[in-house]
C-alpha cells in the first residue's frame, strides 16, 4: 500500500490520537506514513480506500485589517496571523498536499460546533465540500467508529453555520471593544498595552466584580439566640430555640425563663425514604465534582477529559447530557469495566443491584442532541498519569453509581414543646439503612445518626440554657472558579467546551487572581469591569449575551439565519463605536491611571481612583457608609462600645476585606 495513492476518501481528524484510534479500529494493519513531519494513515475498508490524516484543532481563524473599527473579516490560515500557531502550518500543508488526488471527504473531527467548523473549514478550502460527508460518534471505540463510517450523514450545516456565527459575533465583538480600551489609553500615555474585552468574558467579569464589592463590602449585624442541653430518652442533645432576638437582654430574659421549664414529647414521626442515585455526569457535572473532590479547575479537568476521550476511555465529554440512551450497550461496558479496570468495583454493583432486565441507568434531566451523557467505554487503561487516573476513576465511579441500587434512610421527627412556655422545637434524626450507590460513590457526605428512643408524651430535662451572640452572613459567599462555572452555566454564558478556558483567560490577563481557592479581581480587572460597564453597558449585560446565545442555538434549529445573528452584532457594535469618540479620553484616563502611565488620584487605600471628599476609590467609601451606619445598630442591640464592636468586625470571617481596611486606616 502506497502513502499517497491515486483516487481516495480524504478523513479529516481533529487530532493526531483521534485520526490513529480511527485508523486502528478500522483496519487491523494500518499504513503508518509521514509527510511534513506529521503521521497520517492509508489503509482500505471495504470498497474504500481511506487517508486519515490529523489537524490540530482550527488550522484557520478569522482575520480582519489593522484599523478600528472593523466589521469585514475573511479565513486565513492560523499560522500567518499568530506567531504562538506556527507549529500548525505543517497540518495546513499536509491537507493541502493530501487533498490534490482526494475523490471525498469526510469530517470526522469531534461531532460539535467546534468540530463541525473546523473540518468543514479545511475541506471548503483545500477540497469540495459538495462531495464531503459527517462520520458522527461519541466514542473512539472500534463498535463506535465501525458504525459510523457506515452510516455517514451530510455535513451537518446548521452546527457548521452556527459555529461560524459563534466565530464572527465573538471576533467582531472582541476585536472592537478590546481595540476601544487600548486606543483610549494609547492616545493618552502612548503607550501600547494589551488588553482584551469578549462577548462572555466580560459579563463574566464584570460578575465576579459585582458578586465581590457586594461581598467586601458587607458589615455584620449581631443577633442573638438561646441554646439548649437536655436529656431526651436517655441521650444528651444539643439545640438551638426556634427563637432569634436583636437585643441581648430579650435573649437573656428568655433563657431565664425556660432553664427550669420541661419539654415534652409532642409527636414522633419516621418514615422511610430513598436517596436516589445520581444521573452519568455532563460536563458541567464533572468540572464541579472534581473541583470539589480532587482540586482540579474546570479548564484542567476539560483537558484531562478530552486525553481520555482521546485514549478511547470515555465518551465525548463536552456534552450537557445526563441521559444515556438504549444504544448504549451498558451490561457490555460493565463486563468490560470488570474485566479490565475495576473489577472490585463492578462485583459490588452486582451485589447490590438488582437486574431482571439488565442495568439500568438513573436518567438525568438534561439533554445534548449530540451526545449522551459522559461513560466509561471498558476499553482498559494503560500508563495513565495520577489526576488523569483519578479523574477516569471519578468518572466510573459515577457511571457505575447511576446504575446501582438508590440508597435507603430512615428519618425520624421528633416535635418537642417547652411545657410552660409553649414553644415548638422539631429535631431530625437521619439513618442510614441500606447505603446502596453511597458505597460506589463515596464522596456524597450523608448524615448517619442513631435514632432517639422517644415515644410521645415523654419528658424531657433541661440540664444548661446558655446566650449567644451570632452575626449575620453575606448573602454571597467569595466566588471560587466552580462556582463561577456554575453561575455562566445558570445564566447561559458560553458553552461546555468554552466556559472553563474563558474562566483562565481572566487570569491570564490579570484581571483575577487566586487567594486560597477563592476568585479575587485585581485593580486592572476592576477598572477594565468599570469601564465595560459603564461606557459598554448593553454588550456587557448578561441578557444580551443571553439573548445571543439563543440566536445562535437557533440556528443549530435552522430557525435563524447566521448572516443575520452577524448584521445584528454590527448594527449593536456601529452605535457603540459611533459614541466612542464623546468618552473616549475618559476611558485612557481611568485605565492609564490604574496601570500607572497618567498621574491621577489614587484612592488612600488602594490604586483605584479617588471619586469622594474622603479621598476613597467608590467601594472603599461603600464600606465606610455601611459601617458607621451598622455602628449605631450595634450599639443599640448590643450595649458594647465603639471599640469594642470595631474588635468583634475585625475579627468576623463574615466582615468584607474593604470594611476591614477602613478599620485598619482607622479612618470610620
Amino acid at each position: 500500500m502506497v502513502c499517497r495513492p491515486n483516487k481516495y476518501t480524504l478523513v479529516v481528524a481533529e487530532k493526531s490520537k483521534a485520526a490513529k484510534k480511527i485508523a486502528e479500529a478500522l483496519s487491523t494493519k494500518p499504513q503508518l506514513c509521514k509527510q511534513f513531519s506529521v503521521s497520517y494513515w492509508v489503509l482500505n475498508y471495504g470498497e474504500r480506500t481511506l487517508v486519515i490524516a490529523p489537524a490540530a484543532g482550527h488550522l484557520f481563524n478569522l482575520y480582519g485589517n489593522s484599523g478600528f473599527p472593523v466589521f469585514h473579516m475573511e479565513w486565513k490560515p492560523l499560522w500567518t496571523i499568530d506567531d504562538s500557531a506556527r507549529y500548525t502550518k505543517k497540518y495546513y500543508e499536509l491537507f493541502r498536499f493530501l487533498s490534490v488526488n482526494a475523490l471525498d471527504f469526510i469530517n470526522a473531527c469531534d461531532y460539535d460546533i467546534e468540530g463541525s467548523v473546523i473540518g468543514y473549514i479545511i475541506i471548503k478550502f483545500f477540497g469540495d465540500e459538495r462531495r464531503a460527508k459527517r462520520m458522527k460518534f461519541s466514542a473512539l471505540t472500534k463498535e463506535d467508529i465501525r458504525k459510523a463510517i457506515t452510516h455517514l450523514e451530510p455535513l451537518d450545516y446548521n452546527m457548521i453555520n452556527a459555529g461560524i456565527a459563534r466565530h464572527k459575533v465573538d471576533w467582531l465583538w472582541g476585536i472592537n471593544v478590546s481595540r476601544a480600551l487600548m486606543n483610549a489609553i494609547r492616545e493618552i500615555s502612548r503607550k501600547r498595552i494589551v488588553l482584551s474585552a469578549g462577548r462572555v468574558q466580560s459579563p463574566t467579569l464584570i460578575h465576579v466584580i459585582n458578586n465581590t464589592m457586594e461581598r467586601e463590602t458587607y458589615v455584620p449585624l449581631p443577633y442573638y439566640t438561646v441554646n439548649v442541653e437536655a436529656v431526651i430518652g436517655k441521650r444528651k442533645v444539643k439545640f438551638t430555640a426556634n427563637k432569634v432576638f436583636e437585643k441581648k437582654e430579650d435573649a437573656q430574659k428568655f433563657a431565664e425563663k425556660i432553664k427550669n421549664d420541661k419539654l415534652v414529647v409532642r409527636e414522633v414521626e419516621y418514615e422511610e425514604r430513598n436517596l436516589l442515585r445520581p444521573p452519568p455526569f455532563n460536563l458541567g457535572d464533572l468540572q464541579v465534582e472534581a473541583g470539589r473532590i480532587l482540586g482540579l479547575s474546570p479548564y484542567y479537568t476539560e483537558r484531562l477529559a478530552e486525553e481520555l476521550y482521546l485514549d478511547g476511555l470515555i465518551s465525548y465529554p463536552r456534552t450537557n447530557s445526563q441521559k444515556i440512551p438504549p444504544t448504549v450497550n451498558v451490561d457490555k461496558i460493565v463486563e468490560d469495566i470488570e474485566r479490565n479496570n475495576f473489577p472490585n468495583l463492578v462485583k459490588l454493583v452486582k451485589n447490590i443491584t438488582k437486574r431482571e432486565n439488565g442495568f439500568q441507568v438513573r436518567q438525568g434531566e438534561k439533554e445534548d442532541p449530540a451526545h449522551p451523557a459522559i461513560y466509561p467505554t471498558g476499553e482498559k487503561a494503560k500508563g495513565l498519569k495520577l489526576k488523569t487516573y483519578k479523574l477516569f476513576e471519578l468518572i466510573t465511579r459515577r457511571f457505575l453509581a447511576s446504575i446501582s441500587s438508590d440508597a435507603k434512610v430512615k428519618e425520624q421527627k421528633v416535635d418537642l414543646m417547652f411545657k410552660e412556655t409553649k414553644l415548638d422545637v422539631r429535631l431530625t434524626f437521619q439513618k442510614v439503612i441500606f447505603k446502596g450507590w453511597l458505597l460506589l460513590y463515596p464522596y456524597r457526605k450523608v448524615p448517619d445518626e442513631e435514632l432517639l428512643d422517644v415515644k410521645r408524651g415523654d419528658i424531657g430535662e433541661i440540664v444548661k440554657v446558655s446566650v449567644s451572640m451570632k452575626v449575620t452572613k453575606p448573602s454571597l459567599n467569595r466566588l471560587t472558579k466552580i462556582d463561577l462555572l456554575k453561575w455562566m452555566e445558570s445564566t447561559n454564558l458560553g458553552t461546555e467546551a468554552t466556559r472553563g478556558r474563558i474562566i483562565e483567560t481572566l487570569f491570564d490577563r490579570k484581571y483575577l487572581v487566586k487567594k486560597g481557592s477563592y476568585l479575587v479581581p485585581t485593580d486592572l480587572g476592576i477598572t477594565v469591569a468599570e469601564v465595560l460597564d459603564q461606557y459598554f453597558k448593553e454588550l456587557t449585560d448578561v441578557s444580551l449575551t443571553k439573548k445571543m446565545e439563543e440566536k445562535l442555538n437557533a440556528i443549530i434549529d435552522g430557525k435563524v439565519n447566521e448572516q443575520e445573528v452577524v448584521d445584528e452584532t454590527i448594527k449593536i457594535l456601529e452605535n457603540y463605536m459611533n459614541k466612542y469618540q464623546e468618552v473616549k479620553k475618559r476611558i485612557g484616563e481611568k485605565l492609564g491611571g490604574v496601570l500607572g502611565l497618567v498621574s491621577y488620584k489614587p484612592c488612600k487605600i488602594c490604586k483605584l481612583e479617588a471619586i469622594s471628599v474622603n479621598g476613597l476609590c467608590k467601594y472603599h467609601d461603600e464600606a465606610l457608609r455601611k459601617l458607621r451606619e451598622s455602628l449605631l445598630v450595634w450599639k443599640e442591640r448590643s450595649g458594647m462600645t465603639e471599640s469594642q464592636i470595631i474588635k468583634k468586625l475585625s475579627a468576623s470571617s463574615s466582615t468584607g476585606k474593604y470594611v476591614k481596611e477602613i478599620i485598619e486606616k482607622k479612618l470610620i
